[in-house]
Order: structure tokens, then C-alpha cells, then sequence
């Protein structure tokens, strides 16, 4: 159709059985305005043909030395579409915006204005996608500068003994300061040490520290339940595009949800059992006290007390 209008409008009618091929048109510039007008027509249909082959660049070339002889703007349309299918987005762009310039209520300007729009969206959705890939490699970059100096630090520092390590990670056990003391301290003993316990305090303390980390558990698993659910309802939502990682995201909170909560509960329950085991096997805890310890030259707090 837009070869038909062209030579219309070139005032050239050219048997579709007599067209050149590419390769056989003379590029010699004709002078006369009527030679013109008939070879901007052979590169025009060879540009159309090579395009619906799927020859982009040898279309670009006919369509471009079409409008040396003849500045149409309809070869700017022509030229914009080859690029657009050629998937060289911002020379689209640009040369639909100079077809719409020169021709703004020409017979392809409305299909000019819905590509145009379309390619913009799609430009800047690779310009976001592409920014947001270097924001996380750059992050990525700073983190593993970050894991490489720590290194280097513990490295430039040495490697400390076994005893030096477990000293730096287990606070020593501190007994309550005598009147020869001038240090301010608090002494506890542990379970079954000082008479204030048994094997039961050992048990109540094992049932406290379970139950603990099952309420951690459950509190996970809560919150891996909420994010579950919080993807499920956005994919669920009209209109919202559905992404495999997306789901995967999804179905890996729910997976995490359940074995959380389920170990979360045993804990609680396991911990209750042993805590009130504890209480009726051994002897019921003493309170726990709390004095003023005054020393020389100084003073202090003295806990006393069975778990």
C-alpha cells in the first residue's frame, strides 16, 4: 500500500515484474527530476522487498538513498520502521518524530504516534532495568571490597591460639569478691553447686532455654507466613504480571513457614515438659537475693540464688 501511494505520489507506476534487484541498481545520481523520481521508486521497492525478507540493513540503505532523491517524508516513516524491526529502538524514535515533524497529519502519522509511544515505554523500561542492574552490581562490588579488607585485617592481625579463642568468646566465671577484694563484682553459682540446685534445676533451666527458641521459631514462622501470603495476593492481583523467581520467592516463605512453626511448637511444648519435670524432681528453687557488698576501697552487688 505505501508503495503504491509512494509512486503515486513520485508520479511513477513500475511493473512489479520489472523490479531490479538491490545489487543491480545503477547508485549513479540521476540529474533530471523525472530520473530522480523513477529511481527513488526502484530503491523504494527494493527497500519494501529486502524488509519483507527480513533484510533490514539493505532496506535502511534503499530507503536512505530513496530520500537523497527524492526527500519524502514517507521514507522517514519507512526508514523508522526498518529500524523498529530491526530492534534499534532510539533510531526509531528519532526518525518517527522527524516524519511526524514534517508531516504531523499525514496518512501515517497516527501509526507513527502509537509506535512512537510504545517505544519510549519500552526504552525507558530497559533504561530502569539496565540503571537497576548497576546499582546491584555496585553493591555487589562495595560488599565483596568489604569481605576482602576484613580478610586482609584478620590476616595483618595473625591467627590467635585455640586458648586465646576460647577465652575471646566465653566470659570467665567470676566468684563473689572478698573483703581482700577492692573489685566490684557479682558472683553466681550454677545449679547443683552451692546446694541451691539439683539434676531439677539443670532441667528447668534446659525447658526455659528450649521453650525460648521455640517462641523465635514461631515468630519466624509467622513472619515467613506473612510473606508468603503478601506474594501470593500480588500475583494474584488483576493485571499483575506473574514472574517465576516471584513464585518461587513465594513458595520458598510458605515451605520455610511451615518447618519453623512445626519446630517452633515442639520446642515450646518440649521446654514446658522438661521445666515442669525439673520442678517436681529436685528440690523447689530458693529465691534469688540480692545484698550490698561493701569491700575496701570500694563496693558491689552479691547475688546468691538457685535457677
Amino acid at each position: 500500500m505505501r508503495t503504491s501511494m509512494l509512486a503515486a505520489l513520485l508520479g511513477v507506476a513500475v511493473p512489479v515484474a520489472s523490479l531490479p534487484l538491490a545489487s543491480e541498481l545503477a547508485y549513479a545520481q540521476p540529474t533530471k527530476a523525472a530520473d530522480k523520481k523513477k529511481a527513488a521508486k526502484e530503491y523504494v521497492d527494493a527497500g519494501q522487498a529486502a524488509q519483507t525478507a527480513g533484510d533490514y540493513e539493505t532496506a535502511l540503505e534503499m530507503y536512505s538513498k530513496a530520500y537523497e532523491l527524492v526527500p519524502h517524508p514517507v521514507l522517514l516513516f519507512n526508514m523508522a520502521q526498518a529500524h523498529r524491526l530491526a530492534g534499534r529502538g532510539p533510531e526509531a524514535i528519532d526518525l518517527y518524530k522527524r516524519y511526524l515533524a514534517e508531516e504531523p497529519k499525514g496518512g501515517q502519522a497516527r501509526t507513527a504516534r502509537e509506535l512512537l509511544t510504545a517505544l519510549e515505554q519500552r526504552v525507558r523500561a530497559e533504561e530502569a532495568r539496565k540503571a537497576e542492574e548497576a546499582r546491584k552490581a555496585e553493591e555487589a562490588r562495595k560488599a565483596e571490597e568489604a569481605r576482602k579488607a576484613e580478610e586482609a585485617r584478620k590476616a595483618a592481625e595473625g591467627p590467635q591460639s585455640i586458648e586465646e579463642a576460647r577465652r575471646d568468646a566465653l566470659p570467665p566465671f567470676e566468684a563473689p569478691p572478698t573483703d581482700d577484694e577492692t573489685a566490684i563484682g557479682v558472683g553466681v553459682s550454677p545449679p547443683g553447686r552451692d546446694g541451691g540446685g539439683s539434676a531439677g534445676g539443670w532441667l528447668r533451666l534446659g525447658g526455659m532455654i528450649a521453650g525460648g527458641v521455640g517462641v523465635v521459631s514461631l515468630g519466624a514462622g509467622i513472619y515467613f507466613g506473612m510473606q508468603a501470603r503478601s506474594i501470593a495476593d500480588e500475583l494474584s492481583e488483576p493485571g499483575a504480571p506473574f514472574t517465576e523467581a516471584r513464585d518461587e520467592e513465594g513458595k520458598a516463605a510458605s515451605s520455610k513457614m511451615v518447618i519453623l512453626t512445626a519446630a517452633g511448637g515442639a520446642l515450646v511444648v518440649g521446654g514446658a515438659v522438661m521445666f515442669f519435670m525439673g520442678r517436681s524432681k529436685g528440690k523447689q528453687a530458693e529465691s534469688t537475693a540480692f545484698a550490698p557488698l561493701l569491700v575496701t576501697g570500694g563496693g558491689g552487688i552479691a547475688v546468691h540464688g538457685g535457677f
